[in-house]
């Protein structure tokens, strides 16, 4: 009895000790994560009130309302486009985790820096099973082969923004013509890097440089094409949700439709390029206001449209927090299925019957002494 009583109170080990300071580590530093993309994101709606306001204030409700749902939709379309990219890579992830991965993961892009989103999604994708490595490596091919998604789409806004840099005068035209030069250089290196066998030798380089086992078979055409496939998708839904919010002010029309498709998908691939463009608006703005800014010459010109391109953030931002809390809550109603089935299969696991004397009796007992 003594030794029992010895055994419950003895101090906890080493090991119990320093798994102890990890747990409470690793929760200090979720909670610095979180508090720095909320701190992110509120920054991001406060900074860009004040120019949108009057625009936001304008638009009807229900145009903002099915705008969120097409970015909501889009953003679905990349999940899985990462989860295609996954599945060519050896990797199956169900749809639930691939939507936790991209759509909590993409909240790291709110966090100063370029690389908290790819740092999360590697994190995510561990917890859902794949190796850090892996994870990266559909989050490259997915970028890589969105890029020619997105350039392909971006075909659809080439002559507008054509006319837009022959306007000198304008302040887009500059940036614009820094935007088609970006298109210029990157479309045909996206085209080659996009071919299975390129693509394939590419990832080997990268797992050899990481020191990672290299990849049993080769990037298939139907994986790629996949990818692609579901990158045009979403990016096909974001330039729908520009043409909602033009259509709340203006009626661009089919061919505005298809010119905000494009011209969506440009901007959102050289707004990676950003540091490129001079000084005034962004690479992404300024993509988006040549667009609109001719079918919204009656509605305020240059001013509405860039207020849209503002307010298309502001739709960016609410649609992130509520895509991520609606893949956070369905992680937690999982996390809760599992605990309920695990106590069910433990009690019926001790109501096995016991086994029988005789036959029944493991070949293991002990044999009775004489």
């Amino acid at each position: 009895m003594a030794e029992q009583v010895e055994t419950a109170t003895a101090p906890p080990t080493g090991a119990d000790a320093g798994k102890s300071r990890s747990r409470w580590l690793s929760l200090g530093v979720r909670v610095v994560v979180i508090v720095a993309i909320a701190a992110g994101m509120a920054w991001s709606v406060i900074s860009q009130w004040p120019q949108v306001r009057e625009t936001w204030l304008g638009l009807a409700w229900s145009s903002v309302v099915l705008a969120v749902l097409a970015v909501l939709a889009g953003m679905f379309a990349n999940s899985m486009a990462w989860r295609a990219a996954a599945q060519d890579l050896e990797h199956r992830v169900s749809v639930p985790a691939a939507l936790r991965i991209l759509m909590v993961g993409q909240l790291g892009k709110y966090i100063p820096g370029s690389v908290w989103a790819y740092v999360l999604q590697m994190e995510l994708g561990r917890r859902a099973g794949l190796p850090r490595a892996r994870a990266f490596l559909a989050t490259l091919v997915a970028l890589g082969l969105g890029v020619v998604a997105a350039l392909g789409v971006g075909l659809l806004s080439l002559p507008s923004l054509l006319d837009a840099t022959a306007d000198s005068g304008a302040e887009y035209a500059e940036p614009v013509r820094v935007a088609l030069y970006i298109v210029a250089v990157l479309f045909p290196i996206a085209l080659v890097c996009a071919i299975p066998a390129v693509l394939t030798r590419l990832i080997q380089i990268v797992l050899k440089l990481l020191r990672r086992p290299p990849l049993q078979h080769k990037l298939t055409l139907p994986g790629v094409l996949r990818v692609v496939g579901w990158s045009a998708l979403g990016y096909a839904l974001f330039g729908v949700h520009l043409w909602l919010l033009a259509n709340a002010q203006a009626a661009p029309g089919v061919g505005g439709l298809l010119r905000s498709i494009g011209s969506f998908a440009i901007a959102m691939t050289v707004g990676m390029f950003a540091f490129l463009s001079p000084s005034g608006l962004g690479v992404r703005e300024a993509v988006l206001v040549a667009t609109m800014a001719p079918f919204l010459a009656g509605a305020g010109g240059i001013g509405a449209a860039t207020g849209i391109a503002l307010a298309s953030r502001l739709i960016f931002t609410v649609a992130d927090l509520l895509a991520a809390g609606i893949a956070a809550l369905s992680g937690v109603r999982q996390l809760r299925k599992a605990a309920e089935v695990e106590p069910a299969t433990t009690t019926a696991a001790t109501e096995l019957p016991a086994p029988r004397s005789g036959t029944d009796t493991p070949a293991t007992a002990t044999a009775p002494t004489r």
